[in-house]
C-alpha cells in the first residue's frame, strides 16, 4: 500500500519549519510539544528521511526537509483555500500585513482602498519595514501576511515575480574625482542594500554611505537631489533618474524575487493572500 501524506502532519511540519522550535510550533498548531515531536517522527518514518537537524538555537531543515517544504507549500495552501471556500466565513477580525517600506506608498494608494472596500469588517493593520525585518516578524507570528524581497529562493511562501534592482542617479549627479562613490541606502535588512555593498566590494569600487535611513522616500529624495547614487527597481524608475553614471560603469546587480508569505492556518490571511496576489504590482 502506497504511503499517504496526512494534512495534520504536514501542517505541523510547516509550523516547525517556520518557527524552528518545537515549543513555538506546538503553540501555533494548538498541540503539546510531545505531540508535535511524535508527529514529526511519524512523518519522517512515512517519507523515510530525516527532516530536521537540531542545533543550539532549535532545529534546521535538512536537505530532504527543504525539499518537502518546497514541494508541499502550494499543496497545503490549496487545501486550506478549498476548505475555507467550502466553509463560508465572515471576513471579520484583525489581520496584520507587512510590506517593504519602498512599496508602502503605492500599496496604500492603489490597493489598500480596494481591500478595505471589499472587506469592510476586517481590521487591517499594515506595517512597513525592511524585508529582513518582515521575514523575522512573520516567523515570530507578529504579522499574518508579509510581502518580502529576497536575493535568494525562499523555502516558504509564494513567489510572485522577479524584480531587477539597478543603480540610479539624478540628472545633475557628477561622481566626485578621487573620492569614494557616495551612496544613499536603506538600513540593514534591505536586500538591495546588502547586494549592492557586496557587489561593490567584489569589484573593488570604493564607496561611502552618506545616508542610511529606514525611510525609502528619504533615500530616494537624497538620490533625486543629485547627492548620491541609489538603488531602485527597474520597474519603478521615474522621470529625472537615469542609470547612466558619467564616467563610470557600475557592476551589475543580481535579480531579486518578491514573495508573499501567509499564515495558512488563518482563513483571513488566506482570503487576503488571494486578493493581494491578484491586485499587487510593483
Amino acid at each position: 500500500m502506497n504511503p499517504r501524506l496526512n494534512i495534520d502532519l504536514l501542517r505541523t511540519f510547516h509550523a516547525v519549519a517556520r518557527f524552528k522550535r518545537f515549543k513555538e510550533a506546538a503553540a501555533h498548531v494548538h498541540r503539546s510539544a510531545s505531540t508535535v515531536t511524535t508527529q514529526i517522527h511519524k512523518l519522517e518514518e512515512l517519507v523515510g528521511q530525516r527532516l530536521f537537524a537540531r542545533n543550539n538555537q532549535g532545529v534546521e531543515l535538512t536537505m530532504y526537509g527543504k525539499k518537502l517544504l518546497i514541494e508541499t507549500t502550494a499543496f497545503l495552501m490549496s487545501h486550506d483555500r478549498l476548505m475555507a471556500s467550502l466553509t463560508p466565513q465572515r471576513m471579520q477580525g484583525k489581520i496584520r500585513l507587512g510590506l517593504p517600506d519602498s512599496y508602502a506608498a503605492a500599496f496604500m494608494r492603489d490597493l489598500l482602498p480596494l481591500l478595505i472596500a471589499d472587506n469592510p469588517l476586517l481590521e487591517l493593520e499594515v506595517d512597513a519595514r525592511s524585508s529582513g525585518e518582515l521575514f523575522t516578524m512573520f516567523t515570530r507570528k507578529q504579522v499574518d501576511l508579509a510581502l518580502v524581497v529576497s536575493a535568494h529562493a525562499l523555502e516558504q511562501g509564494e513567489r510572485l515575480c522577479e524584480t531587477q534592482p539597478v543603480w540610479v542617479v539624478a540628472q545633475p549627479f557628477q561622481p566626485p574625482a578621487h573620492s569614494p562613490l557616495p551612496l544613499a541606502v536603506q538600513l540593514a535588512g534591505c536586500p538591495f542594500r546588502e547586494s549592492a555593498i557586496r557587489v561593490l566590494k567584489e569589484h573593488g569600487v570604493y564607496y561611502r554611505l552618506i545616508l542610511e535611513s529606514a525611510s525609502s522616500p528619504a533615500v530616494e529624495a537624497c538620490v533625486s537631489s543629485g547627492l548620491a547614487v541609489g538603488i531602485i527597481e527597474e520597474s519603478r524608475m521615474t522621470d529625472g533618474l537615469t542609470r547612466s553614471i558619467p564616467g563610470m560603469t557600475m557592476p551589475a546587480l543580481p535579480a531579486h524575487y518578491l514573495y508573499l508569505l501567509s499564515d495558512s492556518s488563518n482563513y483571513l490571511a488566506l482570503h487576503l493572500h488571494e486578493q493581494i496576489r491578484a491586485g499587487f504590482r510593483i
